[in-house]
């Protein structure tokens, strides 16, 4: 076994500003003309989503059916997906603890595709929003439903158990319509999703829960619970290649599988229409037999060390830090200590083989980020999942350490599965440095986000808008004497006591009185911003106490400005002890390269505080380099490909791919040499 034993060395790291000789494509994404799963060149925002599950629909009615068919075939049910809220704590989709639940819609959507009923329909709010109707959680028995406002009432959608219910004007029923008339529970229904449902063993239950609605009681309304802010961005360096695989055995069988979840096998649905292509609902007669799993999403990235291109890759470096054609091509230039910071960030959830067989989550996982370095003398390793506040460090495990190859490898997967990045730094001194490095991470992919092909033909259209992601998604296990890393602290109100999160601790920061209260925290980019988005949930009384009110602002001018980025709507009939806030801005012609972004907090008149922020940064990357994209199908049982190489400069292009009748999704393939 070869170690890293050279100790971490205290190098000044600046952020890269330019970056000669790119050859990086930023943001690329495929649309296909699939009917029904057509990727995430379609559905890389909210509101792309909306405005495809509601084409041709003008009505308030058919367009909220629509959109209620679309969220049916794109999400199926299963335990809640949870991530790393408290570090160093294990997280486990089988229980655990409800705060690590994933709320975000966009991580949803690109990583998941599944949870439980509170969850759902946590997510479809953004969704009913950007069609510009109101939405909330109820309470059910047993359960948690959507209520969504339009035309001057309000009306029940159930994504999870695929229910809702009409008026006899043909409405869509909402709580009070049923509470009002019980007979609706049981009267004749289109041919849509609708109750009684026949989910296996749950034919009858939900006309119970409706009947016991139905004679009163406190259903409570939970408003504000699920957000989008996570950016379904990918950012390909050069010599990165990112290969999506539909099949989740791609790996080798049910023992090589690379998944987020705690069950055996990973997540897995057979009742359900998501992969059925159609919502069909007649009487006995459902078409609600799709087989949902994941896909997996594999980046393999190898910079180039010989030349300046490696930069496209980086977080940081030292001002000595060189590349050269010669060995060791990463090298300090005047043989002071030195160091460099790769980094990976994408939409998707870095998931990992369980050692076990079963689960990745409470248990060891491999294959999740596995890094082959060759180095020139002893170099240290370091890994951070929270965008460098904290660090670990790793050995480099060589299998044969008098390999004539040089070449060392360590599976680092246990310090960064679960999360959505990573950065791996490197520290040396003298002349030692590094010839070679490739990172290989996967992640698990949401199936219905694959762009697929269709029969008798399929028409591909890739675009790539120049655009990469940083993040900022402060580590609140932190003591406060370190809470500088990620907040501005000289900007937090007086009466704002940070407390930090893990053990008995839900709140990161809590008012100390019943006044106005605010945090800033600090977001730096490696090129201008172009937008800022941002998420952070708060702690609220039930019911909302009058004149509550939490916003958020960000300031590209180190605060001497600020611009608003959004601002609470809580109704006073609020019953959730708890909400998400998220905004955004733009900005075109800057040139700023960090940010803040306050966090207001007013809750009426009474105490209250903040539990979770996320911030984003997205900025320009340089001209699209050439890329080659290549698609995977099986057609009749033979294998068929199809590749062609992009032109730099290349924004949009649109292909015609000849598939046969019968054809099987296999993989896509994006590779900037």
């Amino acid at each position: 076994m070869i170690q890293s034993r050279t100790p971490i060395l205290a190098v000044a790291l600046p952020l890269i500003l330019t970056i000669p000789c790119l050859a990086e494509v930023g943001d690329p994404t495929v649309r296909t003309d699939h009917p029904v799963y057509p990727g995430e060149g379609a559905f890389q925002e909210i509101e792309d989503c909306v405005a495809f599950a509601t084409r041709g629909k003008t009505a308030s009615q058919d367009q909220a059916i629509a959109l209620y068919r679309w969220l049916l075939m794109h999400q199926y049910h299963l335990m809640s997906p949870q991530e790393c809220v408290y570090p160093g704590e294990s997280v486990d989709t089988e229980g655990g603890n409800g705060e690590r639940v994933v709320y975000d819609a966009n991580r949803a959507r690109f990583s998941y595709g599944y949870g439980l009923c509170g969850t759902v329909h946590a997510w479809n709010e953004p969704y009913w929003q950007a069609l510009g109707m109101p939405a909330r959680r109820r309470a059910f028995p047993g359960h948690t439903n959507s209520e969504v406002f339009y035309d001057g009432s309000w009306h029940a959608y159930d994504t999870d158990m695929a229910g809702i219910l009409f008026r006899p004007d043909g409405v869509v029923a909402g709580y009070e319509d049923i509470i009002a008339d019980p007979r609706l529970i049981t009267a004749v229904q289109p041919p849509l999703p609708h109750y009684p449902f026949a989910w296996p063993g749950d034919f009858e239950a939900m006309k119970r829960g409706w009947t016991q609605v139905a004679e009163g009681g406190d259903w409570f309304k939970m408003y504000n619970s699920g957000y989008a802010a996570h950016p379904g961005i990918v950012h390909l360096r050069s010599g990165e290649t990112w290969t999506r695989y539909f099949d989740r055995d791609h790996f080798g069988g049910p023992a090589e599988r690379r998944f987020w979840h705690h069950a055996k096998g990973g997540p897995y649905r057979t009742w359900t229409f998501v992969n059925t292509d159609d919502t069909a609902h007649d009487g006995a007669e459902v078409n609600a037999r799709g087989n949902a799993s994941y896909a997996n999403g594999e980046f393999v990235y190898s910079p180039s060390l010989a030349d300046e291109r490696f930069r496209e890759g980086i977080r940081h470096a030292a001002e000595n830090l060189g590349s050269q054609p010669e060995s060791p091509r990463l090298h300090s230039r005047d043989g002071q200590p030195t160091s460099v910071v790769f980094g990976h960030f994408s939409p998707y959830v870095i998931a990992g083989k369980p050692v076990d067989g079963e689960n990745p989550m409470t248990g060891k996982a491999t294959d999740g980020l596995v890094l082959v370095a060759k180095f020139v003398g002893e170099v240290a390793c370091r890994v951070s999942t929270d965008d460098g506040q904290t660090w670990q460090q790793v050995p480099v495990e060589g299998s044969n350490p008098q390999d004539a190859s040089g070449r060392v490898r360590a599976d680092l997967t246990e310090r960064v599965k679960g999360h959505y990045g990573w950065q791996v730094a490197f520290d040396w001194a003298g002349a030692a440095g590094i010839d070679e490095l490739t990172f290989t991470t996967t992640t698990q992919v949401s199936q219905s986000i694959y762009p697929r092909l269709k029969p008798g033909g399929s028409k591909v259209r890739y675009r790539a808008a120049s655009r990469g992601v940083v993040a900022s998604l402060p580590n609140f296990s932190l003591p406060e004497t370190e809470c500088d890393v990620f907040e501005e602290v000289s900007m937090r109100s007086k009466n704002l006591r940070y407390h930090g999160l893990g053990g008995d601790s839900r709140l990161a920061y809590e008012t100390t009185d019943n006044r106005p209260g605010q945090v800033v925290f600090r977001l730096d980019s490696p090129q201008p911003l172009r937008e800022v988005r941002a998420a952070f949930r708060y702690s609220i009384r039930s019911p909302a106490p009058s004149g509550s009110e939490f916003s958020m602002e960000v300031s590209i001018d180190n605060g001497r400005t600020w611009r608003q980025m959004g601002r609470s709507d809580i109704p006073e009939d609020n019953e959730f002890s708890s909400g998400w806030l998220a905004g955004s801005a733009e900005f075109e012609d800057s040139t700023a390269t960090a940010a803040f972004v306050r966090c207001n907090l007013y809750a009426g008149g009474y105490r209250t505080g903040l539990l979770q922020v996320q911030l984003y940064g997205i900025h320009e990357t340089a001209t699209p380099q050439e890329l080659e994209l290549a698609y995977g199908w099986e057609e009749a049982g033979e294998e068929k490909s199809w590749s062609t190489k992009i032109p730099a400069n290349t924004a949009e292009q649109t292909f015609e791919l000849p598939t046969g009748q019968k054809i099987t999704d296999r993989y896509i393939r994006m590779t900037a040499p």
